[in-house]
């Protein structure tokens, strides 16, 4: 018997297994004792037997309506039961949220917006993962993430279901430390970029495909990529040495500034590319997604504030 498909059908069957009459579960049901003789009647000729006696005095149940009530009220309970849970999810006292965030966004802006949401809904649990697109993207699109701050791809690469809104343009800027040789110079060339040994976050190939194409519009080769690292701590740390060079959103350099590093006298980016929300459409309406969505865009920077180069040493 199809009664998945049909499951429906159980609400009028448990109304009159409770009532024992017709007229009595119509009423509870608030439908004509008509419609409630037919879906009754179509239960069980899905079922292929009878599962009341009618009698004079009302309806039983026969055997077969026995067994079938045992299990309808289980599924009647289990709908109960998850439609609470649904509702309390909704409003945040329960559940989890599984959050992708960029190399920007991970270490900044998406923790003070985590704070704040545990202030509405203290019982939230909160996975974060902090990676570059090519490893957060697909477990959003895989369904293992339920929303991911980071550069935003062409709206013609996103799967069905996920939708996006864009905070603002990023700029991708060279960084070294203050120490390094480059920030030395008024003006840096590409020459001088394709001489020094880079750091790299996350094999990031995106970035390292946009850098190398610079270089190489400038005469030059593929960078000299020394180091790969997944820490973000590291790359601040592999630049104060004075030795590397990386690329990273002058967002970051704006949110967590680093004393010792600054951006190159480049003059020009090396990648400008939207940032923002990805996430599935079906937690449109689930009430901490947008909650952390609202948070963020109140803590996202003024993008006017620049981050400056450091000033040339004489």
């Amino acid at each position: 018997m199809p009664l998945l498909r049909n499951a429906d059908l159980l609400r009028p069957f448990l109304a009159v297994a409770r009532k024992g009459n017709l007229s009595a579960a119509a009423r509870e049901m608030s439908v004509s004792q008509p419609a409630l003789t037919k879906s009754v009647r179509k239960l069980e000729q899905l079922a292929g037997v009878a599962l009341f006696d009618r009698r004079a005095r009302g309806m039983t149940l026969t055997p077969s309506g026995t067994a079938l009530l045992a299990h309808a009220r289980l599924i009647e309970a289990q709908c109960r039961f998850a439609a609470a849970e649904i509702e309390a999810i909704a409003r945040g006292e329960v559940g989890a949220i599984r959050i992708g965030a960029g190399p920007y966004w991970g270490p900044t802006l998406v923790p003070l917006a985590v704070a704040r949401l545990h202030e509405r809904f203290p019982k939230l649990r909160v996975d974060l993962e902090v990676g570059v697109n090519t490893v957060v993207l697909p477990k959003l699109f895989a369904g293992d993430l339920d929303l991911v701050m980071s550069a935003l791809p062409s709206a013609s690469a996103l799967p069905p279901g996920i939708e996006m809104e864009d905070f603002g343009e990023f700029h991708l800027r060279v960084l070294a430390g203050r120490h390094h040789p480059l920030q030395r110079k008024r003006r840096v060339t590409v020459a001088d970029l394709a001489r020094h040994p880079w750091v790299l976050y996350q094999h990031d190939q995106d970035t390292l495909d946009k850098l190398t194409q610079v270089l190489r519009a400038g005469g030059r080769g593929a960078p000299d990529v020394r180091v790969v690292t997944t820490s973000l701590h590291a790359v601040m740390q592999f630049l104060k040495s004075g030795l590397y060079l990386a690329c990273l959103a002058d967002a970051y350099m704006r949110a967590m500034p680093e004393p010792d590093v600054a951006i190159v006298p480049f003059g020009r980016e090396i990648w400008s590319f939207p940032s923002g929300a990805l996430y599935h459409a079906s937690l449109r309406n689930f009430t901490p997604v947008a909650g952390l969505i609202d948070a963020l865009r109140e803590l996202f920077p003024d993008p006017r504030r620049q981050p400056r180069a450091a000033r040339p040493r004489r």
